[in-house]
């Protein structure tokens, strides 16, 4: 439940000793961070993390009381409606920009964001912080899958 870093801009190489000049970006284009900047999620204080991580506990333990009820669908999912259900029994409701689909999750605490898969085969949880940019319609804890 570690926010996970995101890729960094590459930056050049070394000069050469031959004739001091340097290589390109490698195989990234010049821009690629100004690119991806979407992608970025705002950095969380070690107390917004402890805060994160104690919700995300509540989170897991109802979600995997789903998981033990079973019942599954197509590709170990659960109905969205059965997951919906268990997140705002831990408090969770529309205020907090819940997202559901497809075995995926994400709740906005108005602090920090929970998100990750809960299916027959996997219970996952990380606590992170908003998308600069996060997915229109979605709560700003789900990645733009598009760009800016």
């Amino acid at each position: 439940m570690t926010p996970t870093a995101l890729p960094s801009s590459p930056s050049p190489s070394a000069p050469d000793t031959a004739g001091g000049r340097q290589d390109g970006p490698g195989d990234a284009p010049p821009n690629y961070a100004d690119n991806h900047a979407y992608r970025m999620r705002a950095s969380l204080s070690a107390e917004q993390q402890a805060g994160g991580q104690a919700s995300a506990k509540l989170i897991l333990a109802e979600l995997a009381k789903v998981r033990k009820e079973g019942g599954s669908g197509e590709f170990g999912v659960f109905d969205d409606e059965r997951v919906e259900a268990a997140l705002r029994r831990v408090g969770c409701g529309e205020k907090h920009g819940v997202s559901v689909g497809n075995g995926y999750y994400a709740v906005y605490t108005g602090v920090v964001c929970v998100s990750g898969r809960v299916t027959k085969d996997e219970l996952t949880g990380e606590v992170h912080g908003v998308y600069a940019e996060p997915q229109p319609g979605e709560g700003p804890c789900v990645e733009n899958r598009g760009g800016h």
